[in-house]
C-alpha cells in the first residue's frame, strides 16, 4: 500500500506524535537539537518517523583520517508505518545534508539482533566497518 509523507526538520509540535512511538524522545534528544539534525516524516500533520543526527568536526577515532562526520543517534518509525519507506527516505535525506556539510562519512551503530534495521541500512548503502565487542561480567 501506498503512502504519502513528507519530511522537513523537527518541530517542538512534533514531539507529542513522536512520544507515541519513542517514549524516551524528550530525555535522549531535546538537550541535542543544536548540535545536529532531527528530520521528522509526516503523513498529513501526524509526525510518523523520525531521525536525529549528531555532526562532528574532530578526529574519528574509529577511523583513521576522517575529521569529519555525522553519527546517525537514532531512527525510529511508528508501527503502524512500517516497512514502507520511510526509514530509507530519513536516512537518504540525512546523507544529502552530510554532503551539504562537507562530511566524509555517516557512521551508526546497531545491534547484531536487529535485523530490520540492518537491512535498512545497508538498502541506503550503509557497509559494515568494525566490530564494538561488549563484554559482559555476570555478578550474580
Amino acid at each position: 500500500m501506498s503512502l504519502f509523507f513528507c519530511i522537513s526538520p523537527y518541530r517542538p509540535a512534533d514531539e507529542p506524535a513522536i512520544r507515541e512511538f519513542f517514549p524516551e524522545f524528550a530525555e535522549e534528544i531535546s538537550g541535542e537539537l543544536h548540535g545536529g539534525l532531527v528530520l521528522v516524516a509526516r503523513h498529513g500533520r501526524r509526525a510518523v518517523g523520525f531521525s536525529w543526527t549528531k555532526w562532528f568536526e574532530e578526529p574519528a577515532y574509529y577511523d583513521v583520517g576522517v575529521r569529519r562526520f555525522g553519527e546517525v543517534q537514532e531512527v525510529h518509525v511508528h508501527p503502524e508505518f512500517r516497512n514502507r519507506g520511510i526509514a530509507t527516505a530519513l536516512l537518504s535525506r540525512t546523507a544529502r545534508a552530510a554532503v551539504r556539510k562537507g562530511c566524509e562519512a555517516l557512521y551508526l551503530e546497531t545491534d547484531d539482533f536487529n535485523a530490520a534495521a540492518r537491512r535498512v541500512y545497508e538498502r541506503c548503502g550503509f557497509r559494515y566497518h568494525n566490530l564494538v565487542i561488549r563484554y559482559k561480567l555476570p555478578l550474580r
